[in-house]
């Protein structure tokens, strides 16, 4: 089987001799977001988003040729990961070997704990189309692991850090789940970005804070008919499912 986590290291430490390698991997990371861009993919490379080419060019512009082809290698050493091993996350591996070492408190709940606490919330719900959230996602590794269950359900991640935001992205698009992530603090409810992925056909769509389905049904405050709700029995069960 291939290494593809070691490959990719390879790969991105190369650059990282010439180019800050924080800057390489979160580059990536817009690069692979700007290719799947649901214009792209869904006219096949006929029609352009103005505003998704202006950011990978000004993505790519410092990077000379030799590299933009070895960036592109890299996003293929990840999706052949996701061949390999579906519902894996070799991006959020990487950002916290190779990125933070651990800086600011920024270690991932590890796979095996994110498959218990998915088994636990999830299990023996029945049906499709559950909206299954989190409201701190990182890299989104809790809901690929609530993907491993049912991945015909609708994801949703928040995170306020913009790399883990792109992470999650990325691994909801290579996965083929349906959903959106939100670049948003989840209590103060700031909004930053969003993107919903395989929402309304194949690819990534950029969106605003009014088409965000998480910054629209987040509680901005606590009125008195919030906490009225919240203290009574309601009369049909929810649909969102929480992991965290």
């Amino acid at each position: 089987m291939r290494d593809c986590f070691n490959e990719l290291t390879k790969q991105l430490t190369h650059l990282g001799r010439r180019h800050d390698l924080s800057r390489i991997f979160n580059d990536l990371l817009t690069i692979g977001i700007c290719s799947f861009h649901k214009t792209n993919i869904q006219s096949r490379l006929k029609e352009r988003d103005e505003s998704n080419e202006q950011l990978y060019l000004q993505t790519i512009k410092p990077y000379e040729k030799h590299e933009i082809e070895e960036l592109g290698k890299a996003l293929g050493t990840i999706q052949l990961n996701i061949l390999d091993n579906p519902y894996s996350d070799i991006l959020g591996e990487f950002f916290m070997q190779h990125i933070t070492k651990g800086q600011n408190g920024q270690y991932f709940t590890p796979e095996p704990i994110c498959d218990f606490m998915a088994k636990i919330n999830l299990e023996g719900i029945q049906g499709e189309g559950n909206r299954v959230y989190d409201p701190a996602c990182g890299s989104g590794r809790m809901l690929l692991s609530a993907a491993k269950i049912n991945h015909r359900n609708f994801f949703y991640g928040v995170d306020s850090a913009h790399s883990c935001a792109q992470m999650a992205t990325l691994n909801f698009f290579l996965n083929g789940l349906k959903g959106e992530v939100a670049w948003m603090n989840s209590l103060s409810n700031e909004w930053f970005g969003g993107w919903h992925i395989n929402m309304n056909g194949l690819g990534i769509q950029p969106i605003q804070q009014d088409q965000s389905q998480i910054w629209r049904e987040a509680p901005k405050a606590k009125t008195a008919e919030f906490e009225e709700r919240s203290n009574s029995t309601p009369s049909n069960p929810s649909h969102q499912l929480t992991l965290f």
